[in-house]
């Protein structure tokens, strides 16, 4: 992947301002009405042609992507292989376990620092929908990446969210949540780091309870990156994840509060301890 710094370096104004121009915030604009009328029409014009470009199919789209992105048509984005020649809509607004493993396996060399970048895997998903990895028609692009709610906002932020995460509105963390490939690898990652740091788990037992489990996951995500980044030390890590995982096979789910409340156990036990040097059992 030589070219992708370059190609963030470049592209990463112009992103930031499209995404911004192409969501209409009521915190910002306050409620659509007769002051901010004319900014809620550019607003749905500039989404009446993301829209356009998903309808028209593969390669209309990715010439917009490269539009707003600011990249020629002929310069080469050198993005992750894909695993498998095309999914289906449901396979990646979905992906099963199986395709999560394929995909951490294929990109085992990715970086923490460009798999956390927004940007980058918006890149990927234009090489990707370029090799036609999510079909060619424009009906199989609308189903994967923006849905068929009548709902222009909703619409456009699935877009976003899918192919990169909406950060305009989010933030960072929605890279971790919301972006469906980056979350099939950060997940397919976190879980090799718990099998690694604990023997009494191993990798596949940690990503289905990461798996299976969004709103656990996503919870895990946003604890880890803005409130309690203790867990982030990796034993820490493991435990919880192992935690998790015996908490699934106890009752077959795992929810929110689940994880927000391990997660202060251990924060509170942070201030005591050296998770370091900690036995995993006593950690547990």
């Amino acid at each position: 992947m030589k070219n992708i710094d370059a190609l963030l370096d470049k592209s990463g104004t112009a992103y930031s301002r499209w995404q911004k121009e192409l969501v209409f915030e009521q915190k910002k604009h306050g409620k659509p009405g007769r002051h901010n009328r004319e900014i809620l029409r550019k607003v749905r014009n500039r989404q009446q042609k993301l829209f356009s470009a998903v309808e028209a199919g593969r390669d209309a789209l990715a010439a917009y992507l490269r539009t707003v992105l600011e990249l020629r048509p002929e310069e080469e984005i050198e993005a992750l292989p894909f695993p498998r020649e095309q999914i289906t809509p449901s396979e990646f607004l979905s992906p099963p376990v199986e395709l999560e493993q394929e995909l951490g396996t294929a990109w085992k060399n990715l970086s923490p620092r460009l798999a956390s970048r927004p940007l980058f895997w918006l890149l990927c998903h234009v090489a990707w929908i370029e090799q036609g990895r999510f079909g060619e028609t424009g009906n199989l692009l609308k189903l994967a990446l923006t849905g068929t709610d009548r709902d222009d906002e909703r619409r456009t932020r699935n877009f976003l969210r899918r192919t990169g995460g909406i950060v305009a509105i989010r933030g960072n963390v929605s890279v971790f949540s919301d972006c469906i490939m980056a979350r099939a690898w950060w997940r397919w990652r976190v879980a090799g780091q718990a099998a690694h740091a604990a023997d009494e788990i191993n990798r596949n037992e940690a990503h289905v309870a990461l798996h299976d489990n969004r709103p656990a996951w996503e919870e895990l995500a946003m604890l880890s990156l803005r409130r309690i980044t203790v867990i982030n030390q990796p034993r820490a890590r493991a435990a919880i994840v192992l935690r998790l995982h015996r908490r699934l096979g106890e009752v077959g789910k795992i929810q929110k509060q689940d994880v927000k409340r391990v997660a202060q156990e251990f924060a509170r036990l942070g201030l005591r301890r050296s998770f370091e040097h900690t036995p995993i059992s006593e950690l547990m």
